[in-house]
């Protein structure tokens, strides 16, 4: 404990300015020292987040065997406490980037899962020179919402220094995918641009089939409880019994039971 030095008759004036001034640096600087790991101590939810993402791709074909880490996330990206388990999955075939959504409140973002080997022979071509990728860009201007097809973008080559693992090249990555920002003509499409479409809203009437593959099939009215996309599980009720369900999403306002 830092302790201010004691008056003295014999201290001049000078002197005791001079002690004063340091003792006051030094108790700065011992705040500062003390301070400095708090600060540096990522936040609870991005550490909840990526253990979670570990846990999940060490039973993924596409990751077991490999050990994994989360490259970090964009600066200006903040990770919310989600009261509900994190759901993951890999919209983009072939590429390291995973989707995280929280069910409540309701989010997602995108994640890039590397591990050692991967990041050093992106070192190594970088010291030989930036890298060149095949791309997709936009040909006009593309706002908000807009529900993708591949005949809005064209194939080209650049160079991506630092961004390979963001970056979107198959036209196949845009079925059922909108855009959640405006994208300006001739920018790259990377994975956090997008999003799985909605393709059923609540109070919509939805085709409910059940039994494919069991000998049977049924189908069925209900009306969607909440909005989803391609693959999501929603919360449905049936218009002409009133009972609740819950079935998978396929497509435009069509879904499966469990």
């Amino acid at each position: 404990m830092l302790q201010m030095p004691c008056l003295r008759k014999t201290d001049s004036h000078r002197a005791l300015s001079a002690r004063c001034w340091w003792a006051a640096i030094a108790l700065v600087w011992h705040a500062s020292v003390g301070a400095a790991p708090d600060s540096a101590a990522p936040a609870p939810a991005l550490e909840a987040l990526t253990q979670q993402a570990i846990q999940w791709a060490a039973h993924q074909p596409s990751f077991k065997g490999r050990s994994v880490h989360v490259a970090p996330l964009d600066s200006r990206l903040t990770v919310q406490n989600c009261q509900q388990t994190l759901q993951f999955d890999q919209p983009f075939p072939g590429q390291p980037s995973v989707r995280v959504r929280c069910a409540q409140p309701q989010w997602q973002l995108f994640i890039t899962l590397n591990n050692g080997s991967e990041a050093s022979a992106v070192n190594g071509r970088a010291s030989l020179g930036p890298s060149v990728q095949k791309v997709l860009i936009s040909q006009e201007l593309l706002k908000r919402g807009t529900l993708l097809t591949a005949s809005m973008f064209k194939a080209t080559e650049m160079q991506t220094p630092g961004a390979e693992s963001q970056l979107i090249s198959d036209p196949k990555s845009l079925v059922n995918m909108e855009l959640i920002r405006d994208l300006a003509p001739n920018t790259p499409l990377r994975t956090f641009d997008l999003k799985t479409a909605v393709l059923v809203k609540r109070g919509q009437e939805v085709q409910v089939t059940a039994g494919e593959g069991q000998g049977f099939s049924i189908t069925m009215r209900a009306e969607a409880q909440q909005d989803g996309g391609l693959g999501e599980q929603i919360r449905l009720k049936n218009t002409e019994s009133g009972r609740s369900l819950t079935a998978t999403i396929t497509g435009p306002n069509t879904a499966r039971l469990k």
